[in-house]
């Protein structure tokens, strides 16, 4: 529903492209200042600049539902929904796109599997997966950081905890890649077929895989969802646990990605940051926080509303869509004083949005924080000379959501 044309807010809707993550901050802290709340034409969306607005959204979920977390910004073609019918295609809403009563019921078995003590039994495999990957580049004079490592590692360590067998490991990563640019980018009608192509494959796979683990459940997150389950639908259907992994599969490791390469990013590229954590591997934990505080990798989020209401003084129709800031709430200057400065002894950093807030908060924060942790440990002890190659451009793939650099050069000498 476009607002009226005689709205102010049209100057922020011309300037704003939602799918240019190349440098956004600029233009959000302009927003927050002057029209916190706008309309972007483009995408349909109403945009949320202020932390204060954003988790209020949050914290009401009954107004402001998750129903179109996962809505293609370009809707299905006739043919790709007859190709996805053919395919048998049948996720449901689970997690970060599914509302009470169900909701509540999948989540709360799923939040049984990312306890800290369940993450720390994987620490050392973790461990190993990084140190393997850091010995594997450490010699090579130059490298590309994101496709030598971090495009990598977070799959191989979700995949680990999820039981998924290494030698499946990159089929899967180029399926889940697919699945973020079809839903969050705006793809032509001829790559939207494309990349359909690949989600029925990737689904049927991870439906085999649910029922590989109920005739031979292991030591991983799908077997211990099953053993939840106990053979009860009324708990969960393994169409639902099949749900929970492909979301699992995507959202899991794509963001930890990400976000790896932007702390990499910013931390190499302020010297003294990178320098502190050599020194002081104790802040790192610290420091992964105020990462996600300062370029989180999960830049917006959504919701949609179920009726009408009033944001900041804004009047937001029924059904409407938002797009939820979170990198402009994390530099919301009432919250976080200097926002634009890298600042890891912040008392208040956790109250960063990266992880989303509310019912729909991040369900794998405990091995993102986890795996973050001691990849940054196993780099600054094997790499500490580590820097940036100076005077290369930095790419992000054009979407609404997920922000991390495409490329990053670092050298050792």
């Amino acid at each position: 529903m476009k607002p009226d044309s005689k709205c102010p807010i049209h100057n922020f809707d011309d300037a704003f492209d939602p799918l240019d993550l190349a440098n956004p901050y600029p233009l959000l802290e302009q927003a927050r200042e002057e029209q916190p709340i706008f309309y972007s034409s483009d995408i349909d969306y109403w945009v949320v600049t202020q932390y204060d607005d954003i988790k209020a959204i949050f914290r009401d979920h009954e107004t402001y539902t998750a129903e179109n977390t996962i809505t293609p910004i370009v809707p299905f073609s006739d043919a790709v929904k007859a190709m996805l019918d053919d395919g048998a295609y049948t996720p449901q809403p689970v997690l970060s796109n599914n509302v009470p009563p169900s909701h509540s019921r999948i989540r709360s078995y799923v939040n049984r599997l990312f306890t800290p003590r369940r993450m720390n039994s994987f620490a050392p495999a973790i461990r190993q997966i990084a140190q393997d990957m850091v010995e594997r580049i450490k010699d090579k004079e130059q490298v590309d950081i994101v496709a030598d490592l971090t495009y990598e590692f977070p799959a191989y360590v979700l995949f680990h905890v999820l039981g998924v067998p290494a030698e499946d490991v990159p089929q899967v990563k180029e399926w889940a890649g697919n699945r973020l640019k079809l839903y969050y980018g705006r793809p032509t009608a001829d790559e939207q077929i494309a990349m359909t192509q690949n989600l029925v494959p990737f689904w049927k796979y991870t439906v085999n895989l649910v029922n590989k683990k109920v005739a031979n459940p292991q030591d991983d997150l799908t077997s211990d969802l099953i053993r939840l389950r106990d053979g009860d639908d009324s708990k969960l259907t393994l169409n639902e646990i099949a749900s929970c992994m492909i979301t699992l599969l995507v959202a899991g490791h794509e963001t930890t990605t990400a976000q790896i390469s932007n702390t990499l990013l910013h931390w190499l590229g302020n010297r003294e940051q990178w320098d502190l954590l050599c020194k002081n591997p104790e802040q790192i934990p610290q420091s992964i926080e105020e990462s996600m505080r300062y370029d989180p990798s999960v830049c917006t989020w959504r919701r949609f509303t179920r009726k009408a209401s009033t944001i900041n003084g804004v009047d937001i129709p029924e059904n409407a869509n938002l797009l939820l800031m979170l990198n402009s709430g994390n530099r919301d200057v009432t919250i976080f004083p200097e926002p634009d400065n890298i600042d890891i002894t912040r008392d208040n950093v956790r109250d960063h949005l990266a992880f989303g807030y509310g019912i729909h908060y991040c369900v794998g924060a405990p091995l993102a924080r986890l795996e973050m942790g001691i990849l940054l440990e196993t780099l600054t002890q094997t790499l500490p000379n580590m820097h940036l190659v100076p005077d290369q451009t930095i790419d992000y793939v054009r979407n609404i959501s997920f922000r991390g650099p495409v490329k990053l050069f670092v050298e050792y000498q």
